[in-house]
């Protein structure tokens, strides 16, 4: 009776370790991109004036340029959106050949506070 009961549960625990470990994983088909930056519009959209440094790179990522300013400390984010999902974007590591790419471009002052946005998607 112990020998079952100790065989069942070991077989519960193994199995309840291989089915967390294979779980789906966000992965990106290209090494230009930050891996897990998978955004949507709506994350991208809660993005405003006034929100921190720190807010905006938990939702955005690493920036792709970083410049400064005499307004302030400018931070440029460059997508590119997945082919497999509709309004998708992940942040590239590079800045894109064609100029008219989908970006977030912010403007930070001295307290690292958004005084400024725009961006094209």
């Amino acid at each position: 009776m112990k020998r079952s009961l100790i065989f069942i549960s070991f077989s519960l625990v193994l199995l309840t370790f291989v089915s967390c470990s294979s779980g789906n994983k966000v992965t990106s088909d290209s090494s230009k991109v930050h891996p897990h930056t998978a955004l949507r519009k709506l994350e991208i959209d809660m993005i405003k004036v006034g929100d921190s440094l720190v807010k905006t790179e938990a939702v955005l990522g690493k920036p792709t340029e970083k410049s400064s300013d005499p307004a302030g400390t400018v931070q440029v984010w460059w997508l590119a959106e997945d082919k497999n999902v509709p309004e998708q974007y992940y942040t590239l590591k590079e800045k894109p050949e064609e100029t008219d790419g989908k970006f977030i471009k912010l403007i930070f002052d001295a307290k690292n506070k958004i005084t400024s946005k725009d961006f094209k998607l």
